[in-house]
């Protein structure tokens, strides 16, 4: 499990120079535009911002494995469940790779776009340090990719000490590179963001691959 960690980790850390920025880049430097109008240092914004969101993330890490721990109760199904989620991550490992269609679709949340991206849009204009932690806690609901990936991993744990660790570690991941931002940009080349996304699509199509072998297995 130590070696998930790291690997957990690592895919994380390496997205969040290439996918992250994609999806969160531009609404970070719009809100770090705004946040210099809040009477508060800036370091305890943004940082607060980003434990909220990743809050957010250790709560559907525990939503997710409490849900795996009901559909799974017998050895049978939790290789059915093994192998459903393995094809999950391999389709979405190929999603994040190729782009296009099946990776907008994947991302797109009827959900989000009605109810929290609205929301969202009038906290950015409040200016003050509570929406400014419901600000980030919203932002860890928004449709990701990687997101589903670690949910998905920590649905097979069916632990939810171990399902929140899950989630904690992807959020703690991405938070160097999202703290630093603009920073990061600056020196962080194009062609470094992709091979290191490129990298961690990598090793979620080896987790995927993994947990179809499991489901098979399971349910021989």
């Amino acid at each position: 499990m130590n070696l998930d960690f790291f690997a957990l980790a690592s895919i994380a850390f390496l997205s969040s120079f290439g996918h992250c920025y994609g999806m969160c880049g531009g609404f970070v430097l719009a809100y770090t535009q705004l946040s210099k109008q809040i009477k508060l240092p800036f370091f305890l914004l943004i940082f607060s911002y980003h434990i909220s969101r990743i809050l957010a993330y250790v709560c559907l890490g525990v939503l997710f494995a409490l849900f795996g721990s009901l559909i799974a109760p017998s050895e049978f199904l939790k290789g059915i469940m093994y192998f459903i989620i393995g094809n999950f991550m391999i389709l979405l490992a190929l999603a994040l790779i190729f782009k296009g269609k099946l990776l907008a679709f994947l991302e797109k949340s009827l959900i989000f776009d009605s109810l929290i991206k609205k929301n969202i849009s009038k906290l950015i204009q409040k200016k003050s340090f509570a929406s400014t932690l419901l600000l980030g806690f919203l932002n860890g609901f928004m449709p990701c990719g990687l997101v589903y990936f670690y949910i998905a991993f920590g649905m097979s744990t069916q632990d939810l000490y171990l399902s929140a660790l899950v989630m904690l570690i992807f959020g703690l991941s991405t938070l160097p590179a999202l703290m630093f931002f603009s920073y990061f940009s600056k020196i962080v080349n194009e062609r470094f963001q992709k091979l290191a996304s490129l990298a961690s699509y990598g090793l979620i199509l080896c987790y995927g691959l993994y947990f179809s072998y499991l489901g098979f297995i399971f349910t021989r």
